[in-house]
């Protein structure tokens, strides 16, 4: 039961409490529904649960968000597919809640539910426990092959397969164990299993890829082309290239730890592997211990980057050190939500696999390849966003420790987002370099290449360095001794390489870019308030499209034909439209304003483009006739501002004096809010 009706009371406690009074006279239902009317939704929960009205009970605990209870009660009312759903709720590192939704679906003999939550609240002895009470010995063959213990896998692989009562349960422990068993090395035994798993249809293909891949092993080309050509008849996009295909399994034996089902939990069981999550579209990339993928989440409904780690976590050496980097990514990751660093949406760092954010727009320093230097307005605003990002990161006491062109990306809008927290610090600042050079030497600060105590100064000096590179297209330092340069010499001045940069560009970078941590700036609010005073008058200050992704033929959105425009109503200046951006992917906000825009408002509104920042809505393009502008369409709720809390308030007083004093509508994104800077607010139904 949830709480006792009531605690016993003296006769003067009853008579003041008009809820005891009732209970005290047999009126359970009144004094409940007295208790939901004086808002203690607590103590009415704890009558209705004794009344065994669950139905009255389940709501008020979705109220008080008391997600493990409301399980319980759900449970209880015989509904476990609402319980489930309201499972799926907890988040990740909500470790009780998990643990106690767990226990409740274990009471009511749902082990195969309780072993989800007790995987996810991280409790795998348990989960592996309740999935061997389901039955379900694959899952419990993934936990012990996840934890480093191949022979106990093995053995439960072969124990599902001999319990099996159907061909799919039997071909799925036959994938499983073939997957094991190449990894080991074990080719020919692979084959085979994988030979059996490909005689059921829902796992044709998944081990037809795996075939592929042992026979390649094996050193029989022309047997795994046999097999491709079987498997193209099923599905012709497969790649042309065998080593392609024998990837593509590689991907799904990872994200097969990841299928879609209503506790958001990982399962090897046959009724999930015919839906698994991830559809894996192409290659993204490799580095020396990862692929990244371009894979449709059909979770999510989305594309994502999956990145995936060459080796599992019992690897020891050079890949133990880089499993540690994929671990430490995770946790810094999951502490981190910030519109400008890149989100995780899932993660299994055992499996090592990660469910990023995609980031079409390429990387920083693709835009940076070609030694140009990038427009003023541009390295202004990317630089508020990086700030920002890095601010968020040290309130978690986490030091990004490798700032740097190649970890900053770009979506499809044209915003900067920090990415690659895999050297980063989760613990207290002050901790030394450890593990040789984890940064890139170009970027690196003084207390990093000496092996000095590192804290936040460290990640601003690598920015500095950054925005020096886009303001004059070359690095603060050529060498050829780049390490002595870091330590000994005097950084130039920007304004010195490039015309129409300022006193003020050269101060803030110089203060940054001090030897010593503690004469750089205090913060990244501190450095980000002194960039925000840079000039906003400089001829590049044009409302310029966002720089196309590589490959690309033009910007991401700015054409000639504005496509089919949906009328919302009036702004203050115009008619609003609503236009879906087949290149963005999105929807974005269109003003037709009555009259160019020119004057003191042209002003304004190349200000706003330069502004940057999470909290106000982006101006991403001007007509040439400057009688249409195009702003980025913010999703969520609308609020007036004077009805906010004073911090969200405080968050938007920045914001709010560079939009004007007329701004009062903020749209409440799931990043945060977000001052609009047209003057009508939308209906959430025009969306």
């Amino acid at each position: 039961m949830a709480t006792d009706d009531d605690p016993p009371r003296t006769a003067s406690e009853t008579a003041s409490d008009p809820v005891a009074t009732l209970l005290a006279a047999g009126d359970h239902a009144g004094a409940a529904q007295l208790a939901v009317e004086r808002g203690e939704l607590d103590r009415a929960i704890g009558i209705y649960d004794r009344l065994w009205r669950f139905a009255d009970a389940l709501p008020l605990a979705l109220r008080l968000d008391r997600r493990a209870l409301a399980v319980r009660l759900a449970l209880d009312l015989g509904d476990p597919r609402h319980a489930g759903e309201i499972a799926a709720t907890i988040p990740r590192d909500a470790a009780a809640e998990l643990t106690a939704a767990s226990a409740a679906f274990a009471a009511r003999g749902r082990h195969l539910d309780a072993g989800h939550l007790a995987e996810r609240a991280g409790d795998r002895a348990a989960a592996a426990t309740f999935y061997r009470r389901a039955g379900n010995l694959v899952d419990v063959g993934r936990l012990e092959e996840a934890a480093g213990r191949d022979h106990e896998a093995g053995v439960a692989y072969e124990q599902a397969r001999g319990r099996a009562g159907s061909d799919d349960e039997r071909a799925a422990a036959d994938l499983a164990l073939g997957r094991l068993l190449a990894r080991l090395g074990r080719h020919e035994d692979a084959a085979r299993a994988f030979q059996r798993a490909m005689r059921a249809p829902p796992f044709h293909l998944g081990a037809g890829r795996a075939l592929i891949g042992v026979l390649l092993a094996l050193g029989y080309p022309l047997a795994a082309n046999e097999v491709a050509i079987r498997l193209r008849q099923e599905k012709p996009e497969l790649p042309a290239a065998l080593d392609e295909i024998a990837a593509l399994e590689a991907v799904e034996a990872a994200t097969g730890a990841f299928p879609a089902n209503a506790l958001g939990a990982p399962t090897a069981a046959v009724g999930a592997a015919a839906g698994r999550r991830f559809k894996v579209l192409r290659s993204l990339g490799a580095g020396a211990t990862s692929q990244v993928y371009v894979a449709e989440d059909t979770l999510l409904g989305q594309e994502v980057a999956l990145k995936l780690l060459a080796f599992g976590a019992a690897g020891g050496g050079a890949e133990g050190q880089a499993y540690a980097r994929f671990a430490r990514e995770a946790e810094a990751a999951g502490r981190l939500r910030h519109p400008n660093i890149v989100a995780l949406h899932d993660a299994d760092p055992a499996a090592g696999l990660f469910v990023w954010e995609l980031m079409s727009g390429g990387a920083l320093a693709e835009r940076l390849a070609d030694g140009r230097p990038l427009p003023v307005a541009a390295v202004r605003r990317l630089a508020l966003d990086l700030l920002s990002a890095l601010a968020a990161a040290h309130d978690e006491a986490i030091v990004h420790r490798d700032v740097k062109p190649a970890n900053i990306l770009f979506d499809v809008a044209g915003n900067a987002k920090l990415s690659d927290f895999g050297v980063a610090h989760l613990a207290d600042f002050g901790q030394t370099q450890t593990g040789g050079l984890l940064g890139t030497v170009a970027y690196m600060s003084p207390e990093q290449i000496t092996g000095g105590r590192i804290g936040p100064a460290a990640d601003l000096y690598a920015l500095a360095v950054t925005l020096f590179q886009c303001l004059t297209g070359r690095l603060l330092f050529q060498g050829p001794d780049v390490v002595a340069q870091h330590l000994g010499e005097a950084p130039q001045p920007p304004s010195e390489l490039r015309a129409g940069l300022t006193d003020a560009h050269d101060a803030v970078l110089a203060r940054a870019l001090r030897k010593a941590p503690d004469e750089r700036w205090e913060s990244a609010l501190e450095m980000r308030e002194a960039i925000r005073r840079w000039p906003t008058e400089a001829t590049d200050l044009a409302l310029e499209p966002p720089v196309a992704a590589p490959g690309e033929a033009g910007p991401p959105f700015f054409t000639a034909d504005l496509g089919e425009l949906v009328p919302l109503g009036r702004s203050t200046h115009g008619l609003l439209f609503k236009r879906d951006d087949p290149r963005l992917g999105r929807p974005v906000l269109v003003e037709r304003r009555d009259s160019p825009v020119v004057g003191a408002e042209l002003v304004r509104l190349r200000a706003l483009a330069a502004l940057g920042g999470p909290h106000v809505q982006r101006v991403l393009a001007l007509s040439d006739d400057d009688t249409t502008v195009t702003y980025e369409l913010v999703d969520g709720p609308r609020a007036a501002l004077a009805e906010l809390g004073s911090p969200v308030a405080a968050a938007l007083a920045e914001a709010r004096a560079a939009v004007g004093a007329d701004a009062t509508s903020v749209v409440l994104a799931q990043g945060g809010p977000v001052l609009e800077v047209v003057g009508v607010p939308l209906e959430p139904a025009s969306r």
